[in-house]
């Protein structure tokens, strides 16, 4: 039967204990024991919203039932309290110098007092032309003052009063500095701004009026609750505890105070002077009056980490000394007990974990000559693991969680894994975690908490970067991002997978940045004009769409100076028409966000936005729409506060809509039933079965302060008890890690640098427990509990027999075992196919003959192994064409050659390259402007020198002959194929004539042909000689003319022979025979020594010339990633790189000496 409710002694309870789950145990039986009436709502207090779910889970399994209580953060209920005691009518609903009303008052206020000589030090920063500079300085001022009110009320109330000075923790008063006076002018001018019944309603003076009739005794409390309950804080604002303080004289307030210590150790650290409290609620240990001791001497008598971590937590208990009469307490509820801590002692089965929380709990100081119980030899309940990155720690964590997950007591919903920044993490976790199905056994449930509004939802993200769309790029990629966002895709009818059908369609119309020649202008950028813009790009589509390529007559100037773009059609097509919307609906965005409004008209805009751009997918979704919403309303309601109604640019919008967003909640998800991935945050001490701490890195852990120059507080000799300090919390939550852990403690680091494998060291207070426990049980304890892991996931060493490595990543050992017996695990596997002779059946073409000639290996690789290479195409970027490379250059050339006639035709080709370059100027390929115009006129000079010497051939060689029938055999070796096109001149001569794109020749006064461009050609001339054919030969390239000799049948026949032979060879195993590598050995044989194989390979050393080494062909670093591999390789009959060389290029380069003449263009 439920006790019957029953009068509640008022009065301040404080329990202390070092273990959460007792402190909760004892709170709650005390609820249930002393119950409210049945409507009556049980306030309870915490600072996360992690710590909300933890306490509302325990209340729930101990009562049966979470029911009629309201948990809330400390600030709106000391509001609520203010409004409760001095009546709803003196204290309105929300503070007018909250932060985010506050904001918006300096907005308005700030240009109205840079022209004061207080307000120098500020107005330099207010530059004109910078929007945003104003209302992020205002947030900035505004979270400073609501910093000044929790911490330094007095302050305030000073500069009210007109008196500019500070005050110390001792209550001494100093002037502040000239530079510094404008903070409390400012103070001043904001207050002016305030209402009379405003200005009696600020926190410092409400926090006055509060005590004064707190304390008053005729005071009859009707609407304060009946008790208020605070839970696992480890820090309070002094005004916060006073107000609770004066609570108790009319309800029961009960603190549950985590506290490591059970002993009194407010002395053992500096600071100590600063809290000479009235009382000290807990024991001295030993009888040992640690004030009286000099600070070298307190680590006789202290716990090294507790001293080095606990000053946050030691502040705060100290300010409870203040409020907390145990004495009175005890007397006063003779059945509660107020000091939970554990009293386990000390065994040989205590894990090291529990020892260390232990000797915090008991102050024992550091002694080496201790006599303890040895620790376990499987005892792993403190572990550190160094890894070489961020991805590689949490691959780690993932294997070793697993190999605790395969025990039955642990499920993941236990453990808990906190980082410096988990929004930096974030990616790398969902790439970690994620990659297994949920069917896969190595599936491990996770969820990420603290997430920003921004980083958890591209909702929100898409709306942070519309809200900076005057001052965007707006390059292809953003756009492509933008149309990624599944709201923004289903509000335009694009389903997922046409995405890269538009993305790739938009690239090659030619969008690269820029939304429209209007948007370019605001940029500053108005020379750049409507090319290669998103607008420019939609028109060459639409028009494509709409006619297809244009007529040879209209392709002179395109349709009104469009040149269409004709890939877009099919059932695609009303891509382009979605497209069309979004771009509508981006440029109407973009002219309203350029034109100040007022924030009831910028909340209009912004709901157009959100209906305009989003159509929810999912639940997601439509919370993060929600969620905007909301926000907008706040912003409105803030700037309805603070009466801010001017006109205002862009960037108040962007500033108040965002900062909105970022407004803790308790509602906030923590943990979801799997491995909770978090942010290392103040007052989260949830005890959790294992705890993990990764990129504890030095310099990254303790994380910097972030204090600006005109805090006040960080000034020197302005440090108070309870201020908080990310050094010291930073500090603390280390310390709660480690009291929060019950069975693992687990601790990672970069520990080596990934490039160069150098030692990184951890964060300073990792190398503080590491070294505390090499203290306490010898170095070899913290050794053994220490793993240094490979560089990359798939290292052997994670498979040889005993290693104490752990991996689940199966995948990795059949690669492993394959290699098993080898005498190194990069050893190159021999991959000669021995029996099995190529297919004969089947005639070789020039074609692939051509194609072994240039790469044997990737030939061998293709046609042996069936190997099958994709090109990634390059994507086109954001940038407009500046100018080209050689391969660009190619390219551009081989696009407008493709269309030429034969040389015979008659066509007059210099109309018609102008033509061509006119298209390819109006497609956005050609670079901008004058530029752009001095590239054509490059182009069209190239064009025209290849187009002579094509038709000079045309005419050396005026009538066109049959295609010529070739056919070759040796060995068993068939190569059937036709050259054409065929020409003959009037004296009977017979010559193949072939344009190229490229380069044919060294480029010298005296110039000579590229070998490794005479492939092809070689072979028409050893066929049509072997076929007793005589055919000259002429290729006309980008630089100049090669002129082929037609070669005597006996030679010719020896040629192919030779080449048919090492072909046969080469279906057989892979001959080490790059062609340039080849040519250049080739070339030092013939010359002596006139090139360098091994850079042609491996490249120079600078970028460019290494992107162009042969090494880089992925068939080629498989078998051979070094010269030395490819100089040392050699086939079944015995030859090497040297001998192949031999017996291929020197003939080619024989023959390219004896049959091939070059001349450059005129």
């Amino acid at each position: 039967m439920t006790p019957a409710p029953s009068p509640l002694l008022p009065g301040f309870i404080a329990l202390h204990g070092n273990r959460a789950e007792d402190l909760a145990q004892a709170l709650i039986a005390w609820l249930q024991q002393h119950p409210l009436a049945p409507l009556e709502e049980e306030i309870i207090l915490v600072q996360s919203s992690g710590m909300a779910e933890w306490f509302k889970t325990e209340l729930a399994c101990q009562a049966g039932v979470c029911a009629a209580a309201r948990v809330e953060l400390p600030g709106r209920f000391i509001w609520r309290t203010y409004r409760q005691v001095l009546g709803a009518g003196a204290v309105p609903r929300e503070s007018p110098l909250d932060k985010l009303p506050m904001t918006w008052r300096l907005v308005q206020l700030l240009p109205g007092l840079l022209d004061e000589p207080a307000f120098a030090p500020i107005a330099h920063y207010l530059q004109p032309g910078e929007p945003e500079r104003l209302p992020q300085l205002a947030a900035q001022l505004a979270d400073l003052f609501d910093q000044y009110q929790n911490y330094r009320a007095d302050w305030l109330q000073d500069w009210a009063a007109g008196r500019d000075q500070l005050r110390d923790a001792s209550g001494r008063s100093a002037a502040l500095a000239e530079e510094q006076r404008w903070q409390p002018a400012l103070w001043r001018a904001v207050l002016d701004t305030l209402a009379p019944e405003q200005r009696a309603a600020t926190r410092p003076d409400l926090h006055r009026q509060v005590l004064e009739r707190l304390d008053d005794p005729a005071f009859t409390p009707e609407r304060v609750a009946r008790r208020i309950v605070v839970f696992g804080m480890s820090h309070i604002p002094g005004p916060t505890l006073e107000t609770l303080a004066g609570l108790a004289r009319h309800s029961q307030v009960m603190l549950a105070v985590p506290n490591p210590c059970r002993f009194h150790w407010g002395d053992i650290m500096e600071g100590r002077e600063l809290l000479r409290a009235r009382r000290r609620r807990h024991p001295l240990r030993q009888g040992v009056e640690l004030a009286e001791l000099p600070l070298e001497d307190l680590h006789l008598h202290a716990h090294p980490l507790l001293a080095a971590w606990g000053r946050q937590g030691r502040d705060f208990i100290r300010q409870l000394d203040d409020f907390d009469d145990s004495v009175a307490t005890s007397q006063r509820f003779p059945s509660l007990r107020i000091d939970l801590f554990d009293e386990q002692e000390e065994s040989a089965a205590t894990p090291l974990l529990t020892r260390v929380q232990q000797r915090i709990r008991d102050l024992e100081p550091l002694d080496p000559d201790r006599d303890s119980p040895p620790l376990a030899e499987d005892d792993r309940s403190i572990m550190f693991h160094l890894a070489h990155s961020p991805v590689r720690e949490l691959e780690v964590l993932h294997d070793q969680l697993l190999g605790l997950l395969a025990g039955p007591d642990l499920n993941p919903r236990d453990i808990v894994v906190m980082v410096p920044d988990v929004q930096l993490m974030a990616p790398a976790i969902r790439a970690v975690f994620g990659q297994y199905p949920r069917q896969d056994r190595r599936h491990i449930p996770f969820d990420i908490a603290d997430l920003s509004a921004r980083a958890s939802s591209p909702v929100v993200s898409a709306i942070e970067w519309l809200l900076r769309l005057p001052g965007q790029r707006c390059g292809l990629s953003e756009l492509v991002d933008l149309l990624e966002v599944p709201a923004v895709a289903n509000r335009f009818g694009i389903e997922a997978e046409q995405l890269p059908q538009l993305a790739q369609w938009m690239g090659g119309a030619g969008i690269r940045w820029g939304l429209h020649a209007g948007q370019r202008e605001q940029l500053d950028l108005a020379a750049c004009g409507e090319q290669n813009s998103a607008w420019f790009g939609l028109q060459r589509m639409l028009l494509g769409y709409a006619t297809g390529s244009l007529a040879e007559l209209a392709q002179a100037s395109g349709w009104q100076g469009i040149e269409p773009y004709a890939e877009v059609g099919g059932l695609d097509a009303e891509l382009a028409g979605s497209l069309a919307h979004l771009l509508q609906a981006l440029t109407q965005w973009w002219q309203h966000s350029t034109q100040s409004a007022s924030p009831a008209d910028w909340c209009e805009r912004a709901r157009w936005l959100l209906a305009a751009l989003f159509k929810p997918v999912d639940e997601l979704d439509t919370q993060a729409i929600a969620a905007l919403d909301e926000g907008l309303s706040a912003w409105r309601t803030a700037c309805d506060q603070a009466g801010f109604v001017q006109q205002a640019p862009l960037a108040a919008l962007r500033q108040g809509w965002l900062e909105a967003l970022e407004v803790p909640r308790l509602e906030q998800r923590f943990r979801a039933g799997g491995v909770t991935f978090c942010t290392l945050m103040p007052m989260r001490a949830i005890p959790f079965q294992v705890v993990c701490l990764l990129g504890m890195n030095d310099g990254d852990y303790p994380r910097r302060a972030m204090r600006s120059d005109f805090d006040l507080m960080g000034q020197p000799g302005q440090f108070r008890p309870g201020d908080r300090s990310r050094q010291h919390d930073d500090r603390q939550l280390m310390l709660e890690a480690l009291l929060s852990a019950r069975r693992l403690l687990y601790i990672s680091w970069t520990g080596r640098s990934v490039r160069d494998n150098s030692a990184q060291p951890p964060s300073v207070l990792v190398s503080q427990l590491r070294d505390y426990l090499a203290a306490a049980w010898g170095p070899e304890a913290v050794a053994q509990r220490t793993t240094a892991h490979p560089l990359q996931p798939f290292s052997r060493r994670y498979f040889e027999a005993g290693s104490e490595l752990l991996t689940y990543a199966r995948e990795w050992r059949s690669a492993h075992d394959q290699l098993a017996g080898a005498e190194t695990a990069l050893a190159v596997q021999p991959m000669a196919l021995p029996g099995q002779e190529p297919d004969l059946a089947v005639a070789l073409t020039l074609e692939r003959l051509e194609r072994f000639l240039r790469n044997p290996v990737k030939t061998f690789f293709r046609e042996r192994l069936s190997v099958s290479f994709w090109s990634p195409q390059q994507e086109p970027g954001d940038t407009e064409a500046f100018g080209f490379d050689g391969l660009q250059q190619y390219q551009l050339l081989q696009q407008q050659i493709q269309h030429w006639p034969a040389p015979q035709a008659g066509v007059e080709l210099s109309g018609l390259i102008a033509r061509k370059l006119d298209g390819l100027r109006r497609s956005g390929a050609l670079p901008m402007q004058g530029l752009g115009q001095l590239k054509q006129q490059e182009l069209q000079a190239t064009l025209e020198a290849m187009g002579r010497a094509w038709q000079q051939a045309g005419q050396d060689f005026p009538q066109p002959d049959a295609r010529l029938a070739v056919e070759f055999e040796h060995q068993g070796l068939l190569l059937r194929d036709w050259i054409d096109p065929v020409y003959r001149n009037d004296a009977g001569e017979r010559a193949w004539l072939r344009l190229e794109s490229g380069k044919l020749t060294d480029g010298k006064k005296k110039p000579m042909p590229r070998a490794d461009k005479l492939v092809a050609a070689w072979l028409v001339s050893l066929l049509a000689a072997a076929c007793d054919q005589r055919l000259h030969g002429r290729v006309v390239g980008q630089d100049g003319v090669l002129e082929i000799e037609p070669m005597d049948t006996k030679s010719a026949s020896a040629g192919l022979q030779c080449l048919f032979e090492l072909w046969l060879l080469g279906m057989r195993e892979p001959l080490p025979l790059p062609l340039k590598t080849g040519l250049a050995v080739a070339r030092d044989i013939k010359e002596d020594g006139s090139s360098d194989p091994a850079k042609t390979y491996e490249g120079s050393g600078d970028a460019f010339n290494d992107s162009m080494a042969e090494v880089n062909d992925m068939c080629l670093a498989r078998l051979y990633p070094d010269f030395e591999a490819l100089l040392a390789a050699r086939t079944e009959d015995g030859s090497g790189l040297q001998e192949l060389a031999e017996r291929l290029y020197v003939p080619l380069l024989d023959w390219a000496a004896r049959h091939v003449s070059a001349r450059l263009h005129a």
